[in-house]
């Protein structure tokens, strides 16, 4: 029951070096895992391509609705009427109903592999996250299944992305070797479904995992695409089936609690208000005394001078199958800025390795012919590792104001340590605390701390803590005690 270790890495208040303790935890709390476990020999001739399965999903559920113009002068009403009126109205599924399997030959045909070549070596991850958001939907196309709705019918259903959480990347991904896109439902409610997705690579002639996430679909209804569409009731069977929608339900319910206490709706505790306000008296110029008089400790950034951004014209070719652009396509240009900006930020002569991607959320379809603005920004950095936050906005062309349509969190680590990034204003503090926020859950989801031990973490003063302020600091009495503000201050 009990199969792997982890290792809770933590840094002392008087900055020792950071000190493995281990901990057991369920070997499902961390991995993603398939109900039915694909072979792991190395034949690949039963799996069809990536771009197949993509081709087939969009004929049978997507190109059917705009053919219905042709032959029927009133699709939308045709469409209206395949809508099932309710949930109940439904037969149950199963998990294994979704289960699916894909290849994308990046090893074994040339052509492809220029395609997610990476000119830094290794392969596109941008690319590959596309792919995986392609592969959500083509999942939750498989999984709904409409009486109303004949074989040769169009479906009444628009499935759309409305998030993906916790992209975990195990392994480094090369750009020479075959992968396998592994997928199915884990849980659904009335018009919304999660969909796990896991990457595999082949090496020495068996599959091994690299990478996993999990999407949140939603179903609208095909002719409008303005109002939720019901979708099938999930029957869970054995025990594992259980364990899996368990997950999925609760992070149904982590999303709503994040959302809930997001710094946007609720302030700071008050461990994060000590915590910022330390960290300013540990940057301002007491000889001066003057709060307007900063000093950057050594090996540091201010945040304002930690941004990177583009822009770009939303083209046809860049639409998906309902005329927006594809949001698959939104999140590799995020991506690839996040990386670009971290490298430029830290200055290394090796590039960044991404180890997690989440918080990515799609709140705004994107038009045709819109000017996408991409804003990336370094938030938070501890010893080698560094948080991204990168924000994607619509220009108003009437108002001249940037509407947000996208936001994801990214972490990345690199060999060797890297400058503290420190915030000057309200606004980057609060900034800085989201991506505290996200990094300690970047860690839970990657192993590096136990299930749960994110939120604890939080409070904690003394782990995570900026290292310069602990060494400006220098003993444990001074962190977050008040009576010994007055004396920083002279």
């Amino acid at each position: 029951m009990f199969s792997k270790v982890t290792m809770i890495l933590s840094t002392s208040i008087k900055h020792k070096p950071w000190m493995m303790k281990s901990v057991l935890y369920k070997s499902w709390d961390n991995s993603f895992r398939t109900l039915l476990t694909p072979s792991a020999v190395s034949n690949t001739s039963s799996l069809k391509p990536f771009t197949v399965v993509l081709e087939e999903t969009q004929k049978q559920h997507i190109s059917k609705q705009n053919n219905g113009v042709k032959h029927r002068g009133q699709c939308r009403e045709f469409l209206s009427a395949l809508l099932p009126p309710s949930q109940e109205s439904l037969p149950p599924r199963t998990m294994e109903d979704s289960f699916i399997q894909a290849l994308i030959p990046i090893g074994s045909n040339p052509d492809v592999r220029l395609q997610y070549t990476s000119h830094i070596g290794g392969a596109r991850l941008g690319r590959l996250v596309q792919d995986m958001d392609n592969f959500a939907a083509v999942v939750a196309y498989k999984y709904i299944d409409n009486p109303l709705q004949g074989p040769e019918e169009p479906s009444a259903h628009a499935v759309v992305t409305a998030r993906m959480d916790h992209l975990h990347i195990r392994e480094d991904i090369k750009n020479d070797a075959d992968i396998k896109l592994v997928g199915h439902v884990t849980w659904v409610g009335s018009s919304s479904a999660e969909v796990g997705v896991g990457m595999e690579q082949m090496e020495d002639g068996v599959w091994k995992k690299v990478c996993e996430a999990k999407f949140v679909m939603v179903a609208r209804d095909a002719a409008t695409g303005t109002k939720s569409a019901p979708i099938n009731p999930l029957v869970v069977k054995s025990d594992d089936e259980k364990i899996l929608f368990e997950l999925g339900k609760n992070n149904i319910a982590s999303r709503a609690k994040a959302d809930q206490d997001s710094l946007f709706k609720e302030p700071p505790s008050t461990i994060e208000s000590n915590l910022i306000h330390d960290m300013f008296l540990s940057t301002v110029d007491h000889k001066v005394r003057s709060f307007a008089a900063r000093v950057k400790p050594e090996n540091s950034t201010w945040m304002t001078d930690s941004k990177l951004k583009s822009v770009m014209m939303c083209e046809p070719e860049h639409k998906n199958d309902y005329n927006k652009i594809f949001g698959g396509l939104i999140m590799e240009k995020c991506i690839d800025l996040a990386f670009t900006n971290t490298w430029v930020f830290t200055g290394a002569a090796q590039v960044p390795v991404c180890t997690h991607i989440d918080d990515v959320i799609f709140l705004k379809a994107v038009e045709i012919g819109d000017l996408l603005y991409f804003h990336s920004q370094v938030v938070f950095t501890h010893e080698n590792l560094v948080q991204a936050r990168v924000s994607a906005e619509v220009l108003d062309r009437q108002t001249k104001r940037l509407k947000l349509t996208n936001v994801l969190q990214v972490t990345f680590k690199l060999p060797s340590e890297v400058p503290h990034v420190i915030p000057q204003s309200y606004h980057e503090a609060m900034a800085y605390l989201t991506g505290r926020r996200h990094f300690l859950v970047s860690l839970e989801n990657e192993g590096l701390l136990a299930k749960g031990m994110a939120e604890k973490e939080m409070i904690e003063v003394s782990k995570y803590t900026p290292l310069w302020m602990l060494k400006e600091l220098d003993t444990e009495e001074h962190v977050f005690n008040k009576h010994n503000v007055q004396d920083m201050l002279g």
